[in-house]
């Protein structure tokens, strides 16, 4: 029998699920990882009948990070560190609303995987950081998508020192969206799922589209995005059976 892959994907309707899972290293990150992530990502943008996913880890700990004795060893070449990338990349854009479930540490790539995701759900036990710094590394796209989501000023600071934070200080500065306790984030998360399933799917695809163009692209180009992505919305089933719901709504109005 062959060995349990280091990451899961399945799907329960129409919530899909990735899985890290080498809980015996935290999470950590090597090369058997990468082509488990690979077709874990690929398995999730794929899927017609996933409309939200979530991305939580196995074990004591959501990922530490890339695996250092595998970092130290020379078994993770360079390649490792941009073929990681374009998966994050893939799970950025595709049209599926991303929610990551934190508990535990989310260092490193760990926390590289959360700041793909479109929302972070993290359990009060929560330690996030990017310690790249400290082994002479860039943290990734960290570099890139940090500064985007909290502010230049903070991002440098967890940039530039290493340094963890708890949970409660990435709510504070706008890393994570919300705080749990640990034995509430499998709910928390399900429950923000539903709520993201409720949204219509057109509308939402497009807008996680045109919000992660927000910070690389001109009005004028964004306006070309923009228009089509608008005119698709409006010729939706779901806007038709929204508008029709809001006539019924009115129709049984008392009047004025």
């Amino acid at each position: 029998m062959s060995a349990e892959k280091t990451v899961l994907y399945r799907r329960d309707g129409r919530i899909a699920r990735i899985t890290l899972n080498r809980p015996e290293v935290l999470n950590a990150e090597n090369m058997t990882f990468l082509n488990d992530l690979t077709e874990a990502v690929h398995a999730l943008r794929d899927d017609r009948e996933a409309r939200v996913a979530i991305v939580t880890g196995a074990g004591r700990a959501f990922c530490s990070g890339v695996d250092l004795k595998a970092l130290s060893t020379g078994i993770l070449d360079r390649a490792f560190f941009t073929d990681i990338e374009y998966l994050w990349d893939i799970l950025e854009n595709c049209d599926k609303a991303v929610i990551c479930g934190i508990h535990g540490y989310c260092l490193g790539g760990g926390l590289q995987i959360a700041l793909a995701c479109d929302l972070r759900v993290a359990a009060d036990d929560a330690v996030l950081g990017l310690p790249a710094v400290k082994e002479c590394l860039i943290p990734g796209l960290g570099s890139y998508r940090l500064p985007r989501l909290i502010g230049m000023g903070r991002a440098r600071e967890l940039l530039l020192l290493g340094e963890p934070i708890d949970a409660r200080r990435a709510l504070e500065i706008g890393l994570v969206n919300s705080v749990v306790p640990r034995t509430q984030l499998e709910e928390a998360c399900l429950a923000l799922a539903e709520r993201l399933l409720a949204v219509p799917h057109t509308s939402l695809s497009h807008i996680k589209r045109l919000s992660n163009l927000a910070f690389q692209t001109d009005f004028t180009h964004f306006m070309q995005a923009f228009v089509p992505a608008m005119h698709a919305c409006l010729a939706s089933p779901e806007h038709q059976a929204a508008m029709a719901a809001f006539r019924v709504e009115q129709a049984a109005k008392p009047n004025s």
